[in-house]
């Protein structure tokens, strides 16, 4: 897809601390951006301060990868790296979206499948005769291991249909898989249209009292959203985004309520900038319009291309 009709992601800084001995020792450098030439410096430890990172080392025939997320990583052997021959080090952009991945007993997503939302540590304990031939990551981001207990190589998997598993790997099997554990974070979320920020409107003190609008940059609370597992949850009474009564039609008035993690609360950014809900794909965030009171609340709609109140920015804190 076109770049410019990408969601917008105002980066927070990934910061990233290296050293050149393991168990954090010998000279340390900070990297906040991707580093594609490890030949003056060789780091050996990390510490992955914010975000997530691929690390790319010197395979026997290609070049492999490791994701390093946030943590401490005493040891190469602790990434899951098997050599000092460290290429390149790379930032893993933000997905917005609840983990989703099909695995398929035949080429082109097709024939017998496995559905996970959670880590497997052994997809053959799940079904001993099931050979992984293709993989759907329907959303989210996903790290698939050759060996069992999340052990041995591993490959980044990003939202897409991969028809020939064998080929994209070299692996014969999937072992075992798990979401990437990606930061929560904070953001405001700004409309495309009006260039005004998603808002909590009307009294904190009582969720059934307040609305959900689009106003003018206030630096308050109220603008701020807390984002985690699918779910955009207000910073100013912690209450989340809820397509209410879960009304799976256009007009549906979208509010606050209390957190129960059901699809009418679930969330994903997709490419072209909408925001929809899991209640359907074919709804998405829009702005009501017209001339009454209600103009700039948000409802759910049917996705139209190229209407810009249905488009969104996410700006990272």
């Amino acid at each position: 897809m076109d770049a410019s009709v990408r969601p917008q992601l105002s980066l927070f800084t990934l910061m990233i601390m290296t050293f050149s001995n393991s168990h954090f020792q010998g000279a340390c450098i900070d990297f906040t951006a991707e580093v594609s030439d490890f030949t003056s410096f060789i780091p050996c430890s990390f510490k992955v301060l914010r975000g997530c990172w691929l690390l790319y080392y010197q395979g026997e025939i290609t070049d492999n990868h490791c994701v390093l997320e946030e943590g401490l990583y005493v040891d190469l052997s602790s990434c899951g790296c098997p050599t000092a021959t460290i290429k390149s080090l790379k930032p893993i952009q933000y997905v917005f979206a609840e983990p989703s991945i099909s695995l398929f007993a035949l080429e082109c997503c097709k024939g017998r499948e496995l559905h996970f939302s959670e880590p497997i540590n052994s997809v053959l304990n799940e079904d001993l005769h099931f050979y992984t031939q293709s993989v759907w990551v329907r959303s989210g981001l996903w790290i698939a291991y050759e060996g069992c207990n999340f052990l041995g190589k591993q490959i980044l998997l990003e939202p897409g249909e991969i028809s020939n598993w064998n080929e994209h790997s070299g692996w014969k099997v999937i072992g075992s898989l798990r979401p990437m554990k990606q930061p929560a974070v904070c953001l405001r979320v700004k409309n495309r249209a009006q260039g005004k920020y998603l808002t909590v409107a009307g009294s904190l003190a009582d969720i059934r009292a307040t609305s959900v609008c689009t106003s003018p940059y206030n630096g308050k609370n109220t603008q701020i959203w807390h984002y985690c597992r699918g779910l955009f949850k207000s910073k100013a009474n912690n209450a989340c985004l809820d397509v209410i009564g879960g009304r799976d039609v256009p007009g549906a008035k979208v509010a606050l309520w209390a957190e129960h993690g059901k699809d009418r609360q679930k969330w994903r950014l997709n490419e072209d900038g909408t925001i929809s809900s899991y209640l359907s794909e074919q709804l998405v965030l829009d702005i009501k319009g017209g001339n009454y009171y209600d103009k700039n609340h948000i409802i759910m709609n049917q996705p139209i291309d190229d209407k810009h109140s249905q488009k969104w920015d996410i700006e990272i804190l």
